[in-house]
């Protein structure tokens, strides 16, 4: 296990507002500093010039916009709400400076394992809500989760001589809603139409040309999204599980700032679950609902207002969200692949969020063409009975442990093995190894999803005949 202390540096606004910089006494036992800056075009209404102070070179570092934060708040950010966004941007930056290995075991998938990190986040803060064991022990176990590691928290209160408490603000906006370029987001924002919820959109840039593309989409579902921005260069890790953590620490910024006590983040069940594959698989699980009773359980320790996230499709399959959006258009513009700047910005097709994201749209009324899926077309280019890709990951520049013909094999497999226990197993029998499959709804959600896999496998069997191999035999 990889082990990695940080001491976390914090932006130049926390500073002002403490009236101190890093004291020799904060330098404790940790292995490095990241630093949260600004953007050097960033300008504030106190007019301190943020960029004259620049972070030493052997330092990581992580660049937050905080004038759109600023902007948000009409220039009084609260204090919480400082320290939470910059727990978030500092847990990103850590998540992104130590790499992992993973590997892939031929003969045993369970093998096929993510190396576990063991992370230590030292952060001075501005609440004295969020310096207690209590909080510190819920982000610990709440990222840990998340991105399949042990990530410790160290929360030390410093007084400000200069504070922001909470802002009271009435509105008449129902909800926040998270927006990214993914297809289920995408979703979420006719679901709102559709229930006459009045949401303000929410984008987090964090560097991987989201904000581009969420904008399309926006554009053509006619939408208005504030887009908030931070950037990491110094990256040597490219898993990035901690993403949601950020995304919803945004959100919460921006529900506080809008005045409004409920987020909505969307994501399908059967991602957000994740009970089709082994917990090997590189996926995140940032709304899982074990993520989001530790975050909502944070949220009502730390602020002094109501506010909380829920996941509207965390009982849906991808097919039942997909069909939410009435414009195919819509859905080719969206990407719900991780992996997507090594696919010329695409949906790369190998990896499974991409497997269950084809699945989904081809079991749709969506018409839209195999080979507009994605930028690989596996589904049809693969021999599913030999086991052949005809396809070079080195000469594509893909990352061969993230997209690769090993990969959507061992995944298409799983899937499809998962999905006809749940066809033809008994209930029961099943639940004894899925417990949450006790649940009635839950089953049924999976058995749905079941369908829809046998539907799209169906699709492309009359184009690709090998897929047949993976399909029950009735």
């Amino acid at each position: 296990m990889k082990h990695q202390k940080f001491f976390i540096y914090r932006h130049p606004e926390f500073r002002r507002r403490t009236g101190r910089d890093i004291q020799e006494y904060d330098k404790t036992d940790f292995d490095d500093i990241i630093a949260v800056i600004p953007y050097q075009s960033s300008r504030f209404p106190q007019g301190h010039d943020y960029s004259r102070r620049r972070p030493s070179e052997d330092w990581d570092y992580i660049k937050y916009d905080h004038s759109i934060t600023q902007d948000s708040f009409s220039g009084e950010v609260p204090d919480v709400v400082l320290d939470i966004l910059e727990i978030a941007t500092a847990t990103f930056a850590a998540d992104k400076a130590v790499n992992r290995e993973m590997y892939i075991d031929e003969d045993d998938l369970d093998d096929s394992l993510l190396e576990t990190r063991n992370i230590k986040l030292q952060i001075p803060v501005l609440s004295p809500r969020l310096a207690t064991e209590e909080v510190e022990q819920l982000y610990s176990d709440m990222v840990s989760h998340m991105t399949h590691d042990l990530v410790e928290y160290e929360f030390h209160y410093t007084e400000p001589v200069s504070s922001v408490g909470s802002v009271s603000t009435l509105s008449s906006i129902d909800a926040v809603s998270l927006l990214s370029d993914g297809l289920d987001s995408a979703a979420g924002i006719f679901y709102n139409r559709s229930e006459s919820i009045d949401s303000v959109h929410t984008t987090v840039d964090y560097g991987q040309g989201v904000k581009s593309k969420s904008e399309k989409i926006a554009d053509k579902a006619g939408i208005d999204h504030r887009a908030y921005r931070i950037n990491s260069d110094r990256s040597r890790e490219y898993t990035q599980f901690s993403r949601g953590l950020l995304h919803l620490s945004f959100a919460v910024a921006e529900a506080l700032a809008v005045g409004t006590d409920n987020i909505r983040c969307f994501e399908n069940g059967i991602m957000a679950r994740f009970l089709i594959l082994s917990d090997g698989w590189m996926t995140t699980r940032t709304v899982s609902p074990p993520f989001l009773a530790y975050f909502n359980e944070i949220l009502s320790t730390v602020l002094e207002q109501p506010l909380e996230v829920e996941n509207p499709f965390r009982d849906l399959t991808k097919t039942e969200i997909t069909e939410m959006v009435p414009d195919t258009e819509v859905v080719k513009q969206t990407v719900s692949c991780p992996h997507s700047r090594w696919a010329k910005g695409n949906n790369c097709g190998l990896c499974v969020p991409c497997l269950i994201r084809n699945i989904g749209i081809i079991a749709s009324s969506h018409e839209i063409s195999f080979d507009e899926l994605s930028e690989y077309n596996a589904l049809l280019e693969a021999d599913f009975e030999k086991q052949s890709l005809d396809f070079d990951v080195s000469e594509q520049g893909l990352n061969p442990s993230a997209s690769s013909p090993e990969v959507f094999f061992k995944g298409i497999a799983e899937i499809a093995f998962f999905c006809r226990r749940v066809l033809e197993d008994n209930p029961q029998q099943l639940a004894n190894e899925y417990s949450e499959l006790l649940d009635k709804s839950i089953y049924k959600q999976h058995h749905r999803f079941a369908e829809n896999f046998v539907d799209a496998l169906g699709e492309v069997a009359h184009e690709n005949p090998t897929i047949r191999t993976l399909l029950p035999d009735s």
